[in-house]
């Protein structure tokens, strides 16, 4: 069979096929980071929506409340305005009784001030009759002298003035007796005078309380009527807001299922782009496993030769004994108290750091587009990583995301191809975790770590043509 020479042309697309494919990769991956940050939005919103929905229905539960209340207030005002108009009748016609008392105490002090004046009289008229008593008794006295001269002829005369005399003493007594009762009459009725006048005055104060009542009582059943119609209004306001709250909860009823209906698609989508990412993933580890791209097959001798040196020198520690089979392999994750996000340790930790860590700063120092150089368990547990991102955390959960990432665990779909392969390496492209809401699109070597023939996990390799420190800015 003849073969084909390949022209000019075709070679130079034999050429551009590897980058083509870098190229299909990374967009496949950043497409499924923007479906997935879209998926991650739409939780979001469909959390806010829930809430949303939760807000609505407590205002729904709070306006039936309101409506309830509204209609016991009414009803509370129209038995007020019924019982107040009762009340009120009652305490108008007690109101004209006591108006009707008092003008009783009134007319009784006008009846007791004539009393007294006509005490005052009868004391005067007393007093003339014991005037004229004591004249009589001084002319009694004459005319009994004028007899005592006379002798017998004057006796007769005599007897009569006696008599006069002793009238006049009798009339004189009486006098006293009156004079002496209606002193004490006067005195008992200045008494009741003045406790009249008294009254007489609470009587005029009385009159002004009960205007004073009078006006009370029709400014409360005004009050009333309008805390009525108040509530005549809030009702009204009421059925309105409550109409409103439906049209609210029809409106998030249709958002809830058009929402449903999309993150539906959108989880499609993401299934179907994770398809095929892991698709030109497949390609793009084909591709630079045959050998058709040679930048990227550089970036594998140097994972290749960073991974031989890490299994030499931990090999080299368990036969010294500086560390057992149990601590390297130890899979018992300790968390640490306070991290966020969180990070453990395991009793691999310290060797880790001691003499891992060197050797994957050095390899990232020394290839000019490596990003980052990292050993992962079969749980994607990493016990250290490179300086870069082993800072020490703030508590800013941006920072710690970025920059501290020495003990986290991941394990995401190409860490979990790269486990389950039994080849000498994969290639990857994955997206990178910035600051725990952006990310960048890497190139990735996994190399498996066999030590002592046992797997212990994967050495991580990741590298970026172009620049990369926009990662860290």
């Amino acid at each position: 069979m003849k073969l084909t020479d390949i022209d000019k042309t075709n070679s130079k697309a034999l050429e551009n096929m590897p980058e083509s494919c870098g190229a299909v990769t990374v967009g496949c991956t950043d497409i499924a980071g923007i479906v997935e940050a879209v998926i991650q939005s739409s939780e979001s919103l469909r959390d806010q929506h829930d809430s949303l929905r939760g807000t609505v229905a407590a205002l729904e539960a709070d306006q039936s409340k309101v409506a309830e209340a509204s209609d016991e207030a009414r009803l509370l005002s129209e038995r007020a305005i019924e019982r107040l108009g009762e009340g009120t009748a009652l305490i108008q016609s007690s109101l004209g009784k006591i108006n009707s008392l008092l003008n009783l105490v009134d007319t009784l002090g006008q009846h007791v001030t004539s009393f007294s004046a006509a005490m005052e009289q009868v004391r005067r008229s007393a007093q003339d009759i014991d005037d004229i008593a004591e004249t009589t008794n001084i002319l009694a006295l004459n005319a009994t002298i004028e007899a005592m001269r006379a002798g017998e002829a004057g006796r007769t005369f005599a007897v009569v003035a006696s008599e006069v005399k002793s009238l006049a003493n009798d009339t004189r007594r009486a006098t006293e007796e009156i004079a002496q009762t209606v002193s004490t009459l006067g005195d008992e009725a200045s008494e009741v005078i003045g406790k009249i006048e008294a009254g007489s005055t609470a009587s005029d104060e009385a009159k002004e309380s009960v205007t004073k009542i009078e006006s009370t009582i029709l400014n409360v059943g005004e009050l009333v009527e309008e805390v009525d119609k108040q509530n005549d209004v809030i009702a009204r306001s009421t059925s309105t807001i409550s109409g409103h709250v439906h049209s609210v909860q029809d409106v998030l009823s249709s958002f809830d299922k058009v929402a449903k209906t999309n993150e539906a698609q959108l989880y499609t989508a993401n299934d179907r782009t994770k398809e095929l990412e892991m698709t030109a993933n497949d390609m793009f580890d084909q591709l630079v496993q045959a050998g058709l791209s040679p930048r990227d097959s550089i970036m594998v001798d140097h994972a290749l030769e960073t991974v031989k040196e890490l299994i030499g020198v931990t090999e080299d520690s368990l036969s010294k004994g500086t560390i057992t089979s149990d601590a390297v392999f130890d899979q018992n994750y300790q968390r640490i108290e306070g991290s966020n996000p969180e990070r453990f340790t395991t009793r691999m930790t310290p060797f880790a750091d001691n003499h891992w860590k060197p050797i994957l700063n050095r390899i990232v120092s020394e290839v000019d587009d490596c990003v980052a150089a990292v050993c992962a368990d079969t749980n994607g547990h990493m016990p250290t990583h490179i300086d870069r991102f082993s800072e020490a955390p703030t508590g800013d959960l941006v920072h710690d995301t970025r920059f501290c990432r020495n003990g986290r665990m991941v394990m995401d779909l190409a860490d979990k191809a790269a486990a389950q392969s039994n080849a000498p390496y994969r290639m990857s492209v994955f997206r990178q975790e910035a600051d725990g809401q952006n990310y960048v699109i890497v190139r990735n070597v996994y190399v498996p770590i066999v030590i002592n023939g046992r797997r212990w996990g994967d050495f991580k390799f990741a590298y970026m043509f172009g620049g990369f420190e926009h990662m860290f800015n």
